[in-house]
C-alpha cells in the first residue's frame, strides 16, 4: 500500500499546503474580475456565492450568468407590483417594455449561456450576455432619462451580465 503524498511532506511544508489551499480560488476570483468591467462588483458578486470558494474560471462565469437570472427574475416581480401602482401611461408602457425584456433575458439569454459555459461554446456566453446588458440599458432608457424605480435592478443586471461576457471571454 502506498503512502498518501501529504503524509510524506515535512510538518511545516504540510502546514503550509493546508493554509495556502483555500485561498486559491480567493485569488482566481480577484484575478479574474481584475480582468472584467467592473473588478470590485465582480469581486463582491462572486464572493455572496459559496460556489466561488473552490470555482474555476467556468464556474465563476456560471455564478455571473446565475446573478443575471436571479435578479431577472425579482425584477419581474418588481414590474408586476409596480404596474398596479403607477398611474402614468408612459410609466405603465416602460414597465411592459422592460418585462418583455426580462422574460426574453430569463428564458432565451440565460440557458444558451450557460449550456455556452458548460459545452465549451463561450462565444454564445459572450454574445448573449452582451444582450443581456444590452435589454437592461433599454429598459432603463424606456423611462425617458429620469431615473426610475427599476435603475439600480438594471444596472446590477447590466454589469452582471457584462462581467460573465468578459469571463467567457477569458475562456476563448
Amino acid at each position: 500500500m502506498k503512502t498518501p503524498i501529504l503524509f510524506l511532506l515535512p510538518p511545516f511544508a504540510q502546514i503550509l499546503l493546508i493554509a495556502v489551499l483555500p485561498f486559491t480560488s480567493a485569488d482566481l476570483v480577484g484575478s479574474t474580475c481584475n480582468r472584467t468591467p467592473y473588478p470590485v462588483f465582480c469581486a463582491a458578486a462572486l464572493r455572496v456565492d459559496p460556489r466561488s470558494s473552490t470555482a474555476d474560471t467556468k464556474t465563476l462565469g456560471l455564478i455571473m450568468v446565475d446573478q443575471v437570472r436571479g435578479h431577472a427574475k425579482s425584477i419581474l416581480t418588481r414590474i408586476k407590483y409596480l404596474r398596479g401602482k403607477v398611474p402614468h401611461p408612459m410609466t405603465k408602457l416602460a414597465l411592459s417594455s422592460c418585462e418583455h425584456s426580462y422574460r426574453i433575458i430569463i428564458s432565451a439569454m440565460v440557458p444558451p449561456s450557460k449550456e455556452g459555459l458548460m459545452k465549451g461554446d463561450y462565444k454564445f456566453t459572450v454574445e448573449y450576455m452582451n444582450a443581456a446588458a444590452n435589454d437592461a440599458l433599454e429598459c432603463e432608457a424606456g423611462f425617458g432619462g429620469s431615473k426610475s424605480a427599476l435603475s439600480d435592478s438594471n444596472d446590477y443586471v447590466r454589469k452582471a451580465a457584462l462581467v460573465a461576457s468578459a469571463i467567457a471571454s477569458l475562456l476563448l
